[in-house]
């Protein structure tokens, strides 16, 4: 990120999602000087919440000894069984992002997601850290989120002085089930930023 930062010449309004959020953040605190804000989205404090790390680490073990669509069969079958029924109907997941996530998954070395599934489970909070940081800040969220509970991340937010943002209708990944209003979000942030 820094050598990207870097090539594009500074001043860049950073964004980072879930784990990309948790690797924005290491950036700025590694140097925050390329860029003018950081936006973290559906991304918490530290590690993810106590059911999904419980989870993860299954799937870590699991990626192991299955194959791909295998794993991704489970994890379908599991996810229906934990969503709570409201839940369901008040985010969705359109079909279209489902198949673009399962292509996604399928197309992704077990290698990778055995090490960010790690990483989830047990990244420290950098959170007063991160406040000292001279640098604009904004948190966005979803109204419900699987990985980070939302509570969470409205504390970290605080913590931050973060501008916050909960996007109505949308769960883990607002900029794909509610991108115009995500969209409209980061437009007012970057343009005070």
């Amino acid at each position: 990120m820094l050598a990207q930062a870097a090539a594009l010449g500074g001043d860049v309004h950073l964004l980072g999602h879930s784990l990309g959020g948790l690797i924005a953040r290491a950036a700025v605190l590694a140097d925050a000087t390329p860029f003018r804000s950081l936006t973290v989205m559906s991304s918490g404090p530290g590690p993810i919440a106590e059911t999904q790390r419980v989870r993860t680490r299954r799937l870590v073990e699991a990626l192991g000894v299955l194959d791909m669509e295998a794993v991704w069969q489970v994890m379908q079958r599991e996810g229906a069984q934990d969503t709570p029924e409201d839940a369901e109907t008040a985010v969705g997941t359109p079909p279209e992002l489902a198949d673009f996530l399962h292509r996604r998954w399928l197309g992704t070395v077990p290698e990778q997601l055995k090490a960010t599934g790690t990483q989830l489970t047990v990244e420290p909070d950098r959170t007063a850290e991160l406040a000292r940081v001279p640098l604009p800040k904004h948190v966005i969220s979803g109204a419900l989120d699987y990985a980070w509970p939302v509570p969470e991340i409205d504390a970290m937010a605080k913590e931050l002085s973060a501008v916050r943002t909960v996007v109505q209708g949308a769960g883990h990944s607002p900029n794909a089930e509610r991108p115009e209003a995500t969209a409209e979000a980061l437009v007012r942030f970057w343009s005070l930023a």
